[in-house]
């Protein structure tokens, strides 16, 4: 049973991030430390277990990942899907600062966070980096040289923005390949209905619409994500 439940990290059990001691909280599965005010986005990663049987995920794998954040979804793909040495995640995430750190330098952000669950898992030589939107990443001129097995969407929940990472993305998954998108059906999330609404909505609707002019996908799984395969 994949475990999706975090746990406080006790008093005595405080970590060091950025030098400072902090008390957080912690998914043994994936060995990830988050803060208890973030979301808990591991509830539906526990689905991703059905991508093993429509890509081989022993061999060489190249990914992508719109919105990193702490780093949850980023652990799964490091402890379940580049299980090959030379396989590599792209992680495309602002890591925009907190205005508190202009009061209070010490303060922890995200990427804070991020950098040390990748650090605590060994994961420097599977995960690239790049800070900043996802306009500018598409902007890049190795990003039409990449072409990945797996992509996962999980940005700023916007029509627009979702409407651009389709077509930004699509063209360099591979046949095959698996396209996941996050905040997409309302009636399978887990906090007020109210922001299920913002969030999934405009994520849906422009998904929607891809799917219903695009031929060559399949729907290999549908709830508050949606998985496609591109055949």
């Amino acid at each position: 049973m994949f475990d999706t439940k975090f746990v406080k990290v006790p008093r005595d059990g405080n970590i060091i991030v950025k030098d400072k001691v902090r008390h957080l909280e912690y998914n043994k599965h994936l060995n990830l430390y988050k803060r208890k005010r973030t979301f808990d986005g591991i509830y539906h990663l526990k689905h991703w277990n059905i991508i093993g049987n429509f890509i081989d995920l022993n061999k060489k794998l190249t990914c992508l990942e719109i919105g990193s954040h702490e780093g949850q979804s980023a652990m799964y793909f490091l402890k379940e899907i580049l299980k090959h040495k030379d396989s590599k995640l792209y992680c495309c995430d602002p890591w925009i600062k907190s205005h508190w750190l202009n009061i209070n330098p010490t303060n922890l952000c995200y990427e804070d966070l991020f950098d040390f669950n990748v650090k605590n898992n060994n994961g420097g030589s599977k995960i690239i980096k790049y800070r900043g939107v996802n306009s500018s990443l598409y902007q890049e001129e190795y990003f039409t040289k990449l072409f990945f097995d797996i992509i996962y969407i999980d940005d700023i929940h916007t029509y627009k923005s979702t409407v651009l990472n389709i077509d930004k993305c699509w063209p360099q998954l591979k046949i095959g390949g698996i396209i996941i998108f996050d905040d997409y059906e309302k009636d399978f999330a887990i906090y007020d209905e109210k922001d299920a609404i913002k969030f999934c909505d405009p994520v849906k609707k422009a998904v929607n619409e891809f799917i219903d002019r695009t031929d060559n996908l399949v729907i290999i799984f549908k709830e508050y994500q949606l998985i496609l395969q591109k055949i």
